[in-house]
Protein backbone atom coordinates (compact mmCIF):
# COMPACT_ATOMS: atom_id res chain seq x y z
CA UNK A 1 0.00 0.00 0.00
CA UNK A 2 2.46 2.55 1.03
CA UNK A 3 4.47 1.33 -2.18
CA UNK A 4 1.69 2.53 -4.46
CA UNK A 5 0.78 5.41 -2.21
CA UNK A 6 4.94 6.80 -3.22
CA UNK A 7 4.52 5.69 -7.01
CA UNK A 8 1.07 7.58 -7.41
CA UNK A 9 2.99 10.54 -5.73
CA UNK A 10 6.12 10.19 -8.17
CA UNK A 11 3.91 9.91 -11.03
CA UNK A 12 2.28 13.61 -9.96
CA UNK A 13 5.52 15.34 -8.70
CA UNK A 14 7.03 14.25 -12.11
CA UNK A 15 3.80 16.24 -14.64
CA UNK A 16 4.32 19.05 -12.00
CA UNK A 17 7.85 19.59 -12.06
CA UNK A 18 7.34 19.09 -16.70
CA UNK A 19 5.67 22.03 -16.06
CA UNK A 20 7.42 24.56 -13.74
CA UNK A 21 11.54 24.55 -13.31
CA UNK A 22 12.01 26.68 -10.06
CA UNK A 23 15.80 26.71 -10.85
CA UNK A 24 15.78 28.49 -13.64
CA UNK A 25 19.16 26.87 -14.51
CA UNK A 26 20.65 28.05 -10.97
CA UNK A 27 22.52 25.39 -8.07
CA UNK A 28 21.97 25.37 -4.71
CA UNK A 29 24.84 24.74 -2.59
CA UNK A 30 25.46 21.84 -0.94
CA UNK A 31 25.62 21.89 2.91
CA UNK A 32 23.79 21.74 5.98
CA UNK A 33 21.11 24.62 7.04
CA UNK A 34 20.94 25.16 10.94
CA UNK A 35 17.68 26.94 10.25
CA UNK A 36 15.15 27.57 7.44
CA UNK A 37 16.78 31.38 6.47
CA UNK A 38 19.53 29.63 5.77
CA UNK A 39 17.67 27.28 3.24
CA UNK A 40 15.97 30.61 1.87
CA UNK A 41 19.07 32.73 1.26
CA UNK A 42 20.63 29.67 -0.52
CA UNK A 43 23.82 30.10 2.74
CA UNK A 44 24.67 26.66 4.30
CA UNK A 45 25.42 27.17 7.62
CA UNK A 46 28.24 24.52 6.80
CA UNK A 47 29.23 23.53 3.17
CA UNK A 48 29.61 20.26 2.44
CA UNK A 49 32.92 20.26 1.86
CA UNK A 50 34.03 21.42 5.53
CA UNK A 51 32.11 18.39 7.02
CA UNK A 52 34.17 15.40 8.85
CA UNK A 53 33.31 12.45 10.71
CA UNK A 54 34.30 11.19 13.51
CA UNK A 55 37.19 9.61 11.81
CA UNK A 56 38.39 12.64 10.52
CA UNK A 57 37.28 11.78 6.80
CA UNK A 58 35.48 13.92 4.30
CA UNK A 59 31.49 13.50 4.38
CA UNK A 60 30.80 13.06 0.84
CA UNK A 61 26.89 11.51 1.93
CA UNK A 62 25.29 13.21 4.54
CA UNK A 63 22.57 10.75 4.27
CA UNK A 64 24.83 7.72 5.74
CA UNK A 65 26.09 9.31 8.73
CA UNK A 66 24.47 10.11 11.92
CA UNK A 67 24.94 11.82 15.01
CA UNK A 68 28.04 14.81 15.42
CA UNK A 69 30.06 15.85 12.91
CA UNK A 70 32.98 18.08 13.04
CA UNK A 71 33.79 20.89 10.69
CA UNK A 72 37.10 23.87 10.68
CA UNK A 73 36.20 27.21 10.60
CA UNK A 74 38.50 29.62 8.85
CA UNK A 75 39.50 30.75 12.37
CA UNK A 76 39.02 28.82 15.74
CA UNK A 77 39.22 25.57 16.95
CA UNK A 78 36.72 22.87 15.58
CA UNK A 79 33.22 22.71 16.02
CA UNK A 80 30.50 20.16 16.67
CA UNK A 81 27.81 19.45 14.51
CA UNK A 82 24.37 17.33 16.00
CA UNK A 83 22.36 16.39 13.24
CA UNK A 84 19.56 16.06 14.98
CA UNK A 85 19.21 19.43 15.78
CA UNK A 86 19.94 21.30 12.04
CA UNK A 87 16.45 22.23 10.13
CA UNK A 88 18.07 20.41 6.78
CA UNK A 89 20.31 19.68 4.36
CA UNK A 90 21.54 20.14 0.66
CA UNK A 91 23.37 17.45 -1.46
CA UNK A 92 23.00 17.60 -5.15
CA UNK A 93 20.38 19.88 -5.61
CA UNK A 94 18.24 17.63 -3.47
CA UNK A 95 16.77 19.47 -0.02
CA UNK A 96 15.95 17.24 3.10
CA UNK A 97 14.35 18.14 5.70
CA UNK A 98 14.64 17.12 9.64
CA UNK A 99 11.74 15.79 11.14
CA UNK A 100 11.56 13.41 14.28
CA UNK A 101 12.13 10.53 12.01
CA UNK A 102 14.90 11.50 9.78
CA UNK A 103 15.32 13.18 7.28
CA UNK A 104 12.85 13.31 3.76
CA UNK A 105 13.25 14.82 0.70
CA UNK A 106 11.28 17.79 -0.34
CA UNK A 107 10.02 16.18 -3.31
CA UNK A 108 8.47 19.12 -5.50
CA UNK A 109 10.05 22.46 -4.92
CA UNK A 110 8.58 26.00 -5.55
CA UNK A 111 6.99 28.58 -3.49
CA UNK A 112 4.96 26.45 -1.80
CA UNK A 113 7.03 23.17 -1.05
CA UNK A 114 5.45 19.58 -1.34
CA UNK A 115 6.80 16.92 0.93
CA UNK A 116 6.14 13.17 2.53
CA UNK A 117 7.21 12.70 5.39
CA UNK A 118 6.71 9.87 8.42
CA UNK A 119 4.97 10.59 11.60
CA UNK A 120 4.77 8.41 14.59
CA UNK A 121 2.49 8.68 17.10
CA UNK A 122 0.89 6.31 20.26
CA UNK A 123 -2.88 4.69 20.29
CA UNK A 124 -4.72 3.45 23.06
CA UNK A 125 -5.67 -0.12 22.27
CA UNK A 126 -8.09 -1.07 25.49
CA UNK A 127 -7.63 -4.57 24.35
CA UNK A 128 -3.82 -4.71 25.23
CA UNK A 129 -2.61 -5.25 28.69
CA UNK A 130 0.46 -4.35 30.66
CA UNK A 131 3.72 -1.92 29.42
CA UNK A 132 2.89 -0.06 27.75
CA UNK A 133 -0.07 -0.32 29.03
CA UNK A 134 -2.27 -0.62 26.30
CA UNK A 135 -0.67 1.40 23.75
CA UNK A 136 0.66 0.76 20.50
CA UNK A 137 2.76 2.46 18.12
CA UNK A 138 1.81 3.53 14.51
CA UNK A 139 4.21 4.91 11.69
CA UNK A 140 2.15 6.84 9.05
CA UNK A 141 3.08 8.41 5.71
CA UNK A 142 1.69 11.96 5.74
CA UNK A 143 2.10 14.65 2.91
CA UNK A 144 2.83 18.60 4.12
CA UNK A 145 3.35 21.75 2.36
CA UNK A 146 6.29 24.18 3.54
CA UNK A 147 5.17 27.63 3.06
CA UNK A 148 8.34 29.39 1.56
CA UNK A 149 7.61 32.97 2.41
CA UNK A 150 6.78 32.36 6.53
CA UNK A 151 8.95 28.91 6.77
CA UNK A 152 5.49 27.40 8.20
CA UNK A 153 4.58 23.76 7.92
CA UNK A 154 1.24 23.21 7.02
CA UNK A 155 -1.25 19.67 5.63
CA UNK A 156 -1.72 19.10 2.63
CA UNK A 157 -5.59 18.77 2.83
CA UNK A 158 -8.10 22.11 2.59
CA UNK A 159 -7.58 23.97 5.45
CA UNK A 160 -3.48 23.94 5.00
CA UNK A 161 -3.96 25.18 1.59
CA UNK A 162 -6.43 27.62 2.53
CA UNK A 163 -3.50 28.71 5.06
CA UNK A 164 -1.22 29.25 2.15
CA UNK A 165 -3.34 30.86 -0.18
CA UNK A 166 -3.57 33.90 1.73
CA UNK A 167 -0.50 35.14 -0.43
CA UNK A 168 -2.54 35.35 -3.33
CA UNK A 169 -6.08 36.65 -3.05
CA UNK A 170 -7.70 35.97 -6.35
CA UNK A 171 -6.26 31.78 -5.61
CA UNK A 172 -7.54 32.55 -2.62
CA UNK A 173 -11.27 33.40 -3.22
CA UNK A 174 -11.00 30.70 -5.98
CA UNK A 175 -10.24 27.86 -3.81
CA UNK A 176 -12.74 28.95 -0.91
CA UNK A 177 -15.86 29.82 -3.60
CA UNK A 178 -15.03 25.66 -3.93
CA UNK A 179 -17.00 23.20 -1.91
CA UNK A 180 -15.20 21.52 1.15
CA UNK A 181 -14.89 18.02 -0.43
CA UNK A 182 -13.20 19.70 -3.09
CA UNK A 183 -10.98 21.59 -1.61
CA UNK A 184 -10.09 18.59 -0.07
CA UNK A 185 -9.61 16.79 -3.14
CA UNK A 186 -5.70 15.55 -3.92
CA UNK A 187 -6.39 16.50 -7.63
CA UNK A 188 -7.66 19.73 -6.53
CA UNK A 189 -4.63 20.18 -3.55
CA UNK A 190 -2.31 19.63 -6.58
CA UNK A 191 -4.12 21.85 -8.90
CA UNK A 192 -3.28 25.09 -6.78
CA UNK A 193 -0.06 24.13 -5.85
CA UNK A 194 0.62 24.31 -9.06
CA UNK A 195 -1.48 27.53 -10.07
CA UNK A 196 0.64 28.96 -7.31
CA UNK A 197 3.91 28.39 -7.63
CA UNK A 198 3.22 29.28 -11.05
CA UNK A 199 2.09 32.68 -10.10
CA UNK A 200 5.16 33.30 -7.57
CA UNK A 201 8.12 31.68 -8.98
CA UNK A 202 10.85 30.47 -6.16
CA UNK A 203 14.30 32.59 -6.64
CA UNK A 204 17.42 31.59 -4.42
CA UNK A 205 19.56 34.39 -3.95
CA UNK A 206 23.26 33.38 -5.95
Amino acid sequence: MRALFLATLLVTFTALRAQSDYFGGMDLRDGIYADFLAFKNNAPSVPLERLRDAQGLPVSDVRRVSGKLQWQPDSGAACTVDLNTIWGFCQNDVVYIGTNNGFYRIGLMGSLCHLVVEETYRDWNPYMYGYPYGTVTRTVLVQQLLDMETGAYLPFNGSGMDQALVHDTVLSEEFRNLTRKQRNSTEVLFRFLRLYNDRHPLVFPE
